[in-house]
């Protein structure tokens, strides 16, 4: 297998269909095809008849379908260059843990249905995250630890820009905006991953505040941002940590590295920040660093 299936992501843009649960007409089993992708194809136009999204590795794409895929589909693929090269069926609670229809983060009141739409408070700190196949529901210890430091931390009057990268669902620049930031920039390299985090916003009601962004670099946004949120994988994270694009930051909120890892990150951030608070939970860790007075 060329690449591990399980460490991709999610979405969720399709009509209903017997193969649905009930509760946020989620599929109950993914049928994942991992096709490698000819150069130029990653586009694609691709469709057909229960495909719930398609989540980019290059030079692979792997398409998600909520029903047993046929060899029209298979066709289909081949005329747009992408050539099958594994198949994987998996219950959707081995791609993600759902969490119940609403649970409690810090102050953060995490709303994982769309009943609960109506619900909504503008001055409240509820956030509806509307589960697919990108990760974010506000189950990972990850997410969670930095959804309290955020509160923790979070000073409106000095952070008012805030740039999240990595969004997936949107929820931490969902969660950055109800506590009061002016601005929200969400970016992420997955344009799945930022249809779903418009949506969320949409949801939210928070378009005058974040706005989604497909970009790769934070070279995309300029010198714009005061708090950056950095919850990656550590693969992604060291990449990033890598660049200068975060040393400018004052303020940064990190995640997405177990305990065990935790020197070398410290290593690095060393250089330019100081580390204020750090947290653990379940073998994971996350840290808030501020940018030392003797940087340039």
């Amino acid at each position: 297998m060329a690449q591990d299936c399980l460490k991709v992501k999610r979405s969720s843009k399709t009509r209903p269909s017997c193969h649905r649960e009930a509760r946020n007409n989620l599929p109950k089993k993914l049928y994942v095809l991992e096709c490698l992708v000819k150069p130029g194809c990653e586009g694609g136009g691709v469709s057909g008849e229960g495909l719930v999204g398609c989540w980019r590795e290059p030079p692979y794409v792997y398409c998600f379908y909520d029903r047993k895929v046929t060899q029209l589909v298979v066709a289909h693929l081949a005329s747009k260059g992408f050539h099958v090269t594994g198949r994987y069926e998996i219950n959707y609670d081995q791609w993600q843990r759902l969490p119940p229809q609403c649970v409690t983060v810090g102050p953060f009141r995490i709303l994982c249905a769309s009943p609960f739409d109506n619900e909504l408070s503008a001055h409240s700190l509820d956030i509806i995250v509307q589960p697919g196949l990108v990760f974010g529901s506000g189950m990972h210890p990850t997410t969670q630890l930095c959804l309290n430091l955020l509160a923790r931390v979070f000073a409106p009057e000095s952070m008012k820009t805030v740039v999240d990268v990595g969004t997936g669902t949107g929820i931490l620049a969902l969660a950055a905006a109800r506590l009061g930031a002016q601005r929200v920039l969400a970016l992420d390299v997955n344009p799945l991953a930022t249809q779903e985090a418009a949506a969320n916003v949409r949801k939210n009601r928070l378009e005058h505040q974040v706005l989604v962004v497909t970009a790769n670099s934070l070279d995309a946004i300029g010198n714009f941002g005061e708090l950056l949120l950095l919850n990656l994988e550590w693969p992604n994270l060291r990449a990033v940590l890598r660049t200068d694009g975060w040393k400018r930051f004052p303020w940064v909120i990190c995640s997405g590295y177990l305990q065990s890892q935790t020197q070398p990150l410290e290593c690095v951030f060393l250089e330019t920040h100081t580390l204020h608070s750090h947290a653990v939970q379940e073998d994971w860790a996350a840290s808030f660093w501020t940018r030392s007075p003797s940087c340039p």
